[in-house]
């Protein structure tokens, strides 16, 4: 192999280390896409070196589910089960671990991978390449990363919610006229293409919905595998400091909590831990992580003879940069004789609001009898029925319906109806007509 191409892997910046790998690989293992999957890394977990086609059919399987179904033991490389994936490409996968930090590789070829003995190795020796890079570069992000891998994942699921809102109205919509349709006419017996087309609708309506049920796991880790990890990892700091590690998790183990709020956490334990095994004096340790609703709590206390001012405040100012963008609130308190206590408070959702979607925007330039109008239509109410309720003439009704596709820059009812629905209006709670005052 090339070792130009090797010390360039090494060496690769975060976003360009699997098109490396890939050309490393190349020139022994002929293949059309490698996948390198690095489940601790809080930037750049999943990376796929394909043409733009083929990646962008590798991008919708979840890579990192199929690295979890790997185990190899520290400092070495073993092959990755692969189940056969509707993808129509031959797969192969390996598995490394360095410092505790596993990568998994995958590569893909339209037509059968020659795996020789020499292309075996090579792609080990790639594999653990990746793992020990990840290992030096990753694995303590630089500051800023970590808060941009946040802000990554919230938009990312932000635009996740909003197209499956955008969906869903877009469906009401074609069910709603789809049943109109069918029962024009006082007619109740719809044509077999009619029929066909509302049962479709239906159920992609329902698997729509289940969808949402369950959210998007990407950028997300289970805090009970993150913190026990990191007490694996303090247990193994502090040993020849004959610490006494009593760590305790205050949540339920299944919960997902954000990728990079769970390397944070991991920050800040691994660093106490650090500073504890390096002072005199401490013959225990405490770690406690405590998740609220909004918060997770890092608590990393000792017995040790403490700290004074002047020390206190440079000991932990690393950790403060790493941390900087998230938030976080750190707490130190460390008296001589009594030890040092930490505590980081690591918010789990942006402070700041929600960015207001083109949708909001729009809506926002409608007036207050516009808004009643399109809320009347979204209840289904033709333009009599909205003059009826409003006690406004059908021309008047007309000339608002006009104004309300205008400034939503939409050409119908249905798609104002849908674009509504994306900013959750939804019709009033009565849409039947009240009576006009003094009718029989």
């Amino acid at each position: 192999m090339d070792p130009g191409a090797l010390a360039d892997l090494v060496a690769a910046a975060g976003p360009d280390v699997a098109e490396r790998a890939r050309a490393a690989l190349a020139p022994v293992l002929a293949h059309d896409a490698l996948i390198l999957v690095t489940p601790a890394s809080p930037g750049f977990p999943v990376q796929i070196a394909a043409s733009r086609g083929l990646r962008e059919g590798l991008a919708s399987i979840a890579w990192s589910r199929l690295a979890d179904a790997g185990t190899v033991a520290e400092g070495a490389v073993a092959r990755l089960p692969i189940s056969k994936l509707d993808c129509g490409l031959d797969l192969a996968g390996w598995i490394a671990t360095s410092g505790r930090l596993t990568v998994a590789l995958v590569i893909a070829a339209q037509g059968k991978l020659e795996l020789d003995p020499r292309a075996e190795r090579a792609a080990m020796l790639i594999s653990m390449l990746a793992a020990a890079r990840a290992r030096s570069v990753d694995h303590d992000p630089p500051p800023g990363t970590l808060a941009f891998s946040r802000a990554v994942s919230q938009e990312r699921e932000r635009v996740r919610a909003e197209l499956n809102s955008r969906h869903a109205a877009t469906l009401s919509s074609v069910l709603q006229t789809l049943r109109g349709a069918t029962w024009a006419g006082g007619s109740r017996t719809a044509p077999p293409a009619v029929s066909e087309s509302i049962d479709l609708a239906s159920r992609a309506l329902l698997d729509l919905e289940s969808i949402n049920e369950h959210p998007d796991e990407t950028g997300r880790v289970l805090l009970g595998m993150a913190f026990g990890e990191t007490e694996s990892e303090v247990r193994g700091i502090v040993h020849a400091a004959r610490l006494r590690v009593l760590a305790d998790l205050d949540a339920d183990e299944g919960v997902q909590v954000p990728r990079a709020i769970a390397q944070a956490a991991r920050i800040v334990t691994t660093a106490a831990g650090l500073r504890a095994a390096r002072r005199p004096g401490a013959d225990k340790l405490r770690v406690l992580w405590r998740l609220s609703a909004s918060t997770l709590a890092v608590t990393v206390a000792d017995n040790g003879t403490g700290l004074d001012v002047a020390e206190s405040r440079g000991t932990f100012a690393d950790v403060e940069r790493r941390l900087g963008g998230l938030d976080a609130e750190i707490e130190l308190d460390s008296r001589p004789n009594w030890g040092t206590t930490l505590v980081c408070r690591l918010p789990l959702h942006d402070a700041a609001a929600a960015p207001e979607t083109p949708a909001e925007k729009r809506l926002a330039e409608l007036r207050d009898r516009e808004r009643e109008v399109l809320e009347l239509m979204i209840a289904g109410l033709r333009n009599r029925e909205i003059a009826e309720r409003l006690f406004i003439s059908v021309r008047t009704v007309k000339f608002h319906v006009s104004n309300i596709l205008q400034k939503l820059d939409v050409d119908s009812r249905t798609a104002a109806i849908a674009l509504a629905h994306t900013a959750g209006i939804s019709a009033p709670s009565a849409a039947e007509p009240e009576p006009v005052a003094g009718a029989a």
